[in-house]
C-alpha cells in the first residue's frame, strides 16, 4: 500500500519517516510541498495512494471523491482540520483523524511568550544589545489587564491558565460552549471586544469567522487593544490590523499565523516595532511534536490494518 506524506513536519524528517513507513510494509510518496498542497496539486496525486499523512492541504470534496475508492484514511498531522471538507468526508465514509488537544501546553506557552515579545519588545532589545546599544524602554505590563480568549477549547483554556499566572482577568467567547470548565466568564463577541485589553485568537477558522477581527471589530475594541493570533491567519483582516497599528488603536500584535505564508518580506506588518512575528510554529516543543508524530502514525496504521 502507498501512503502520501504531505505534512511539512514529517517532510522535514523525511529519512526518519520514510524508514518507519517502509518498516511497516508501506510505500511512501513524497511530493514537493511549499507549506501545503493546494487543490490542484492534491488532485494531481489523487487515486494513487491508500493512506494520507496530511498537512494543511486543501482537501476539498472534489479531492476526496478523486481519491476514492482507494483512499482508506486521512491522518492529519496536528489538531486543526479546517482545511478538510469534513462534511464531505463523513458523507463519503472516509475516516479523518487528528490529535485533538495535543498542543494545549505548547501553543499556550508560546502565546504568552509571543505576547511578551510584542509588548515588552524582547526580541528588539536583544537585537539592539547585540548591536552595541543598551536600551531602556517603557512598555505596558499585563498584570491587572483583561485577557479575552476567542475559542476556549484546550489551547484557549491553556492560555487562560497561564494568563492568570500574570494576574490577568480571563473572559472568553466560544459559541460552542455553555459553561467554561475552568470557570472563565463566557461573553458575547461584542462584549469581549469592549472589555478585553488583550484579544487572543485560539479558534478554528471557518467560513463564518473569516476576518473575524476586521475594521468594524477593531472599531468596537478598546483603545490600545493588544492582539495575539496563534490560530489561523484568515481570522484577522490584515489591512484592518495595519490601519489599527498605524492609528494607535491597536497597541501591539503578536502573530504566529498569516493569510499568506511564508510572510512576504515587503509585508507592512514587518514595519512595526510593536509587532512580534513568528513562523506558524507555536507548537514547537519537542514533547508535543513527538506525541503528534506518534499519534498520526498510529491513526494511519490502525485504519490501514482494518
Amino acid at each position: 500500500m502507498k501512503v502520501l506524506v504531505s505534512n511539512i513536519m514529517m517532510i522535514n524528517e523525511r529519512e526518519r519517516f520514510d524508514g518507519i513507513l517502509r518498516d511497516h510494509g508501506l510505500d511512501p510518496i513524497w511530493p514537493e510541498v511549499n507549506q501545503f498542497m493546494d487543490e490542484a496539486q492534491c488532485l494531481s496525486l489523487a487515486g494513487n495512494f491508500d493512506g494520507w499523512l496530511a498537512g494543511d492541504d486543501q482537501i476539498t470534496e472534489q479531492v476526496l471523491k478523486a481519491c476514492l475508492p482507494r483512499l482508506k484514511v486521512i491522518s492529519k498531522w496536528g489538531t486543526g482540520v479546517d482545511s478538510i471538507d469534513l462534511e464531505a468526508a463523513k458523507t463519503l465514509r472516509l475516516p479523518v483523524c487528528n490529535s485533538p488537544g495535543a498542543f494545549r501546553d505548547a501553543v499556550s506557552e508560546y502565546a504568552m511568550g509571543l505576547l511578551l515579545t510584542a509588548t515588552r519588545r524582547l526580541a528588539r532589545t536583544d537585537r539592539m544589545i547585540r548591536q552595541g546599544e543598551w536600551p531602556k524602554g517603557r512598555y505596558p505590563g499585563l498584570s491587572g489587564k483583561t485577557m479575552g480568549v476567542i475559542g476556549y477549547g484546550a489551547i484557549g483554556q491553556g492560555v487562560g491558565q497561564r494568563a492568570r499566572g500574570f494576574n490577568m482577568e480571563i473572559i472568553a467567547h466560544d459559541p460552542f460552549m455553555q459553561i467554561a470548565p475552568d470557570g472563565a466568564a463566557l461573553v458575547s463577541f461584542e462584549d469581549l471586544l469592549s472589555q478585553a485589553d488583550v484579544i487572543c485568537l485560539c479558534c478554528n477558522q471557518t467560513d463564518e469567522n473569516y476576518h473575524l477581527l476586521n475594521a468594524a471589530a477593531f472599531e468596537q475594541a478598546r483603545d490600545g487593544v493588544i492582539v495575539v493570533n496563534v490560530a489561523r491567519g484568515g481570522l484577522i483582516e490584515e489591512q484592518a490590523l495595519v490601519a489599527g497599528l498605524t492609528s494607535g488603536k491597536v497597541a501591539a500584535a503578536a502573530l504566529d499565523v498569516f493569510e499568506n505564508e511564508p510572510l512576504p518580506m515587503d509585508h507592512p506588518l514587518l514595519s512595526f516595532e510593536n509587532v512580534a512575528v513568528s513562523s506558524h510554529n507555536a507548537n514547537s516543543t519537542i514533547e508535543a511534536i513527538e506525541f503528534v508524530h506518534e499519534n498520526t502514525l498510529e491513526n494511519l496504521f490502525k485504519h490501514l490494518a482494518e
